[in-house]
């Protein structure tokens, strides 16, 4: 089976707050943060939250980085004109989380959330039946409510009550291509025993990244 094609990844922080609540970000940091960011990674626009809060840098859908007071989140587009390996989009959100964590005195966090969109290409280009037969064991029931149902996917959970968090994986048909199936996998990590730094997110995004690549295309693959 050929490898996952990834669509995105996503990293979101929520910061410890020093103060209830959280103040603004300084707009001339934030501006400098965009300055900086842009002569590695150019973003085609800026622009301050709403609330005057944070701000926002894009390059249209799932490809954005959003700073504000009670998260920090960076959408990585790994599709496209310019395609990114996992190493390449993970070390793009690292820099950035960095650049603007050094200019915001953002030292640690209180939870983090991976989340990575992928396909992959299902077996005897049939994916409604993979789910139904080999994922769900289902060919009987969806069929009980009318011809038009299917199988429309399965959701795997695993719980790490060390870390406050859990990892859910799930994996469905591509409802615009029956050829491919529809990846989605959720890291949730909170601080237990202490805060998260930015050390440790790197970590885990690489480790999110390995699962899909590894444990998830064995699954497939069985």
């Amino acid at each position: 089976m050929e490898p996952p094609r990834y669509k995105l990844l996503s990293t979101a922080l929520a910061p410890q707050p020093r103060q209830m609540p959280p103040p603004p970000f300084d707009r001339d940091e934030l501006q400098r943060i965009f300055a900086d960011v842009s002569r590695t990674y150019p973003y085609q626009s800026f622009q301050f939250t709403p609330n005057g809060r944070g701000a926002a840098f894009t390059n249209g859908p799932g490809d954005s980085v959003e700073l504000r007071p009670a998260q920090l989140q960076i959408d990585a587009k790994m599709d496209g004109p310019d395609v990114l390996t996992g190493p390449m989009a993970s070390g793009k959100i690292t820099k950035i989380f960095k650049v603007a964590c050094d200019r915001l005195k953002v030292e640690a966090f209180l939870q983090c959330r991976i989340h990575i969109v992928a396909s992959v290409d299902a077996p005897d280009q049939d994916a409604k039946k993979f789910v139904a037969e080999k994922l769900a064991h289902d060919v009987e029931q969806a069929p009980e409510l009318g011809p038009d149902y299917f199988a429309g996917g399965v959701r795997f959970r695993r719980l790490v009550p060390p870390q406050g968090g859990e990892d859910n994986l799930t994996i469905e048909p591509d409802v615009n291509n029956n050829s491919l199936l529809f990846v989605e996998f959720d890291m949730i990590r909170g601080a237990i025993s202490g805060p998260i730094e930015l050390d440790q997110v790197s970590e885990w995004i690489d480790e999110a990244l390995d699962f899909v690549a590894g444990p998830t295309m064995r699954l497939l693959s069985r």
